[in-house]
């Protein structure tokens, strides 16, 4: 027979099933855990018991408890829908890695030092893809610091694999190639990334509404700081060109941009031009900006996007 109520703890509302786990009281008062998504609002009650009985029945004292609860936390679903992919992967693939006799996702969280750590970044094959895995695991771990009795984070304080700065300057014969070959709407959003010195995200998240007569307000993220650029000729014909809809890059989706993207990439190798990725464009608008403004709050990070070389006259 069929369950007809809810597992404890567990709520629904339209949006799905969610599991609230009560941790007991600390100092009189309750203590409850992150809310967990267990199933979406179609499913049978069978479907959110069975949900609910494989998220509890679990161990929950390793890595892969750790990592599937921050990727099943509200904190997870506040990120950009490209970053949500990219921390997903990196959560699979330190599920997945192989730590001694044992999968990286199966070790308790005890056991997990420093030397761990730095034996992960050591031995993973690529060196940048290790980084930015144990920058989603010190993420993961911070989150559930705060929220469970865990050992601390044997993250802290261990140096990640030196990474050496991109360099490559799109130059102005590289940047004309694409005006000549790419369709009309990927130009032009490389205008707007070009001349507001944005992101693909960035670029894509601009609104009709951010443009007035005078200004485009550009809402940068990762932390960087937003602004108004002040309407050239030339911005205000990359806006006027694309504009439609609520958003003024209204032909593609990210994902969509990306394969056209890729796709112009081929192109290039097939002409003899080194393929260079899209973001590679920010460098070029910093770089050739006459105040390299990058949007950044610190210098270091302003600095790693100027890489057009100075000009400066012989030793008399």
């Amino acid at each position: 027979m069929a369950p007809s109520k809810l597992p404890p703890y567990c709520l629904s509302d339209k949006y799905g099933y969610r599991y609230k786990p009560y941790l007991g009281r600390v100092l009189g008062k309750i203590k409850w855990g992150p809310t967990v998504f267990l199933a979406p609002p179609d499913a049978s009650m069978s479907e959110v018991w069975k949900a609910y009985e494989e998220l509890t029945s679990g161990p929950k004292d390793t890595v892969g408890w750790l990592l599937n609860l921050y990727r099943d936390s509200e904190r997870f679903k506040e990120l950009s829908p490209k970053s949500q992919k990219d921390y997903s992967k990196a959560i699979d693939k330190l599920i997945g890695a192989p730590v001694g006799n044992i999968k990286f996702g199966d070790a308790k969280l005890q056991q997990v030092k420093k030397q761990t750590v730095r034996s992960y970044l050591d031995a993973y094959p690529s060196p940048i893809a290790a980084n930015r895995q144990i920058a989603v695991l010190k993420s993961a771990w911070n989150w559930t610091l705060e929220r469970f009795e865990v050992p601390d984070n044997p993250c802290i304080g261990v140096k990640l694999n030196r990474e050496a700065p991109r360099e490559r300057y799109v130059t102005d014969d590289e940047y004309d190639w694409v005006r000549r070959n790419a369709p009309a709407p990927i130009y032009q959003m490389c205008e707007l990334a070009y001349l507001l010195r944005a992101r693909l995200s960035e670029v894509l998240n601009l609104k009709v509404s951010d443009v007035s007569d005078t200004h485009v307000r550009l809402i940068r993220l990762k932390g960087s700081e937003g602004e108004l650029t002040i309407l050239s000729d030339r911005l205000r014909a990359a806006v006027s060109d694309v504009r439609g809809g609520e958003y003024i890059c209204h032909q593609y989706s990210e994902s969509g941009f990306r394969s056209a993207w890729r796709r112009l990439q081929g192109k290039m190798k097939e002409d003899g031009i080194e393929p260079w990725p899209f973001h590679d464009i920010k460098s070029r608008a910093v770089s050739d900006h006459e105040t390299n403004h990058s949007g950044h709050r610190s210098a270091s990070m302003r600095k790693t996007y100027v890489r057009k070389l100075q000009e400066v006259p012989a030793t008399r």
